[in-house]
């Protein structure tokens, strides 16, 4: 039988009964500082080295062996920790499991605050904040396990530099030593010094976004200009069309207002939007209105199309060249956010809402992800025309809706119906075999 036991943050929290399962034990497995302050001997120990090959060695014992098995664990062994990786080798069946106390529930506690519903997310070799953002998107509390890289100083920066308001930041450091301290600060105050290498942050809401983020945002409580904003009715049938799932990734190119990429952030609990816009000022506009809904996990990007296109080619050309298999993390020295130069993830979903030139769908084809959908906007023929074409050369299946809205209005004592612009939109699918 293999054990996977939960060592919880110091001795107190290991019971009498663990204890003598983990002395009984014919072998004991897990890194070798908990090896050694667990004070095990040398012919009974399994030292952790790569995953795959640590599973491999388990099996072998759990075979040739007919004594139990424990895996340590610091904390809690599922919350980010080794019995979760083990679980990509062994079935569930195959491990038993003893929780314990995470170093997420002993900061709640210490700070009190109930976690029934709290996002646990791990930083650790990680560079890529989109799951936090989506936490503070939909969330009311998240518990970030942090590492020397992704420090709480970092985190705080970088999401001021986001713009986000709103949250503050609780600190435990050192839980359960001679160290322990606790502190609660604004972001700006947490960005600002230095901390024990060992911490958890748990961000907490303190105020509610003044517009609710919700499908049909009403178009007036939001920063626009006259005739820049994708309708309602539009902005319903283009969602629709793109079929979002929640860790979606979606490029929202030419955003005017922001309000398509808003209305997508109340669809995705693990995805990311970018919403690139031309304009300073509408780019500004749209971080006014992702600060009035609280949709930070909507990233404003100021940029010409082309320019923002061509940049993120050339990223997937020097990635595909450098780094086959590498990951989509940007790179940041430690406490220097500033020189921060974004990376973004290639889009699984594009929605255009203008400037559909051939040069633009071409860059967006060779950037969507195999099997990614866009959907593109078109209020001219010549657009429509466009778009049709290249999609036509591009070899992928074309739908093409036309949408002609009409909402009520008075009239005298009655009510007449005034009629939208005609506006088309073009639906299509990268085919899931990149050629």
């Amino acid at each position: 039988m293999i054990h996977i036991v939960g060592l919880g943050l110091c001795p107190e929290h290991r019971s009498p009964e663990l204890m003598r399962l983990v002395r009984s034990a014919a072998l004991v497995a897990g890194g070798r500082k908990t090896l050694d302050e667990m004070g095990i001997e040398k012919e009974r120990r399994l030292v952790l080295t790569t995953m795959a090959r640590f599973a491999s060695d388990l099996r072998r014992h759990a075979t040739e062996s007919t004594g139990d098995i424990c895996v340590l664990a610091d904390g809690d062994p599922l919350l980010y920790g080794i019995g979760a990786s083990l679980l990509r080798f062994f079935e569930p069946g195959e491990l038993t499991f003893h929780p314990n106390v995470s170093a997420l529930q002993a900061a709640c506690a210490r700070f009190g605050l109930p976690w029934h519903d709290c996002a646990a997310l791990s930083l650790h070799g990680r560079e890529d904040l989109t799951p936090l953002f989506a936490a503070l998107t939909h969330g009311r509390l998240a518990a970030l396990y942090t590492d020397a890289r992704m420090s709480p100083d970092i985190v705080a920066r970088l999401l001021l530099e986001r713009g986000v308001t709103g949250w503050r930041m609780h600190v435990a450091e050192a839980l359960c030593s001679p160290e322990e301290r606790l502190t609660t600060a604004t972001l700006a105050e947490a960005a600002e010094r230095p901390w024990h290498p060992l911490n958890i942050v748990v961000l907490e809401r303190t105020e509610t976004p003044p517009l609710a983020l919700v499908l049909g945002l009403d178009e007036v409580a939001l920063a626009r200009e006259d005739g820049l904003m994708t309708k309602q009715p539009v902005r319903a049938l283009a969602l629709s069309l793109l079929r979002l799932a929640p860790e979606s990734v979606l490029w929202d190119l030419g955003a005017g207002s922001g309000a398509v990429s808003l209305e997508a952030a109340r669809l995705l609990t693990r995805g990311s939007v970018v919403a690139v816009e031309r304009r300073a000022g509408r780019a500004e506009q749209v971080r006014d209105n992702v600060t009035r809904t609280g949709a930070w996990l909507v990233e404003v990007v100021q940029d010409q199309l082309a320019v923002f296109l061509e940049t993120r080619l050339e990223e997937k050309h020097n990635t595909a060249d450098d780094h086959p298999h590498a990951e989509h993390n940007s790179h940041r020295s430690h406490g220097s956010y500033e020189t921060h130069s974004p990376h973004f993830p290639p889009p699984t979903h594009i929605f255009l809402g203008g400037g559909a030139a051939p040069d633009i769908l071409v860059a967006c084809a060779r950037l969507l992800r195999p099997g990614g959908r866009m959907v593109a906007a078109a209020v001219l023929l010549s657009t429509l025309e466009t778009v049709r074409a290249v999609i036509h050369e591009l070899g992928w299946p074309l739908t093409v809706h036309q949408l002609m809205h009409h909402a009520s209005a008075p009239l005298g004592a009655d009510l007449r119906l005034v009629p939208s612009n005609p506006v088309f939109l073009l639906e299509t699918q990268k085919p899931s075999s990149d050629t």
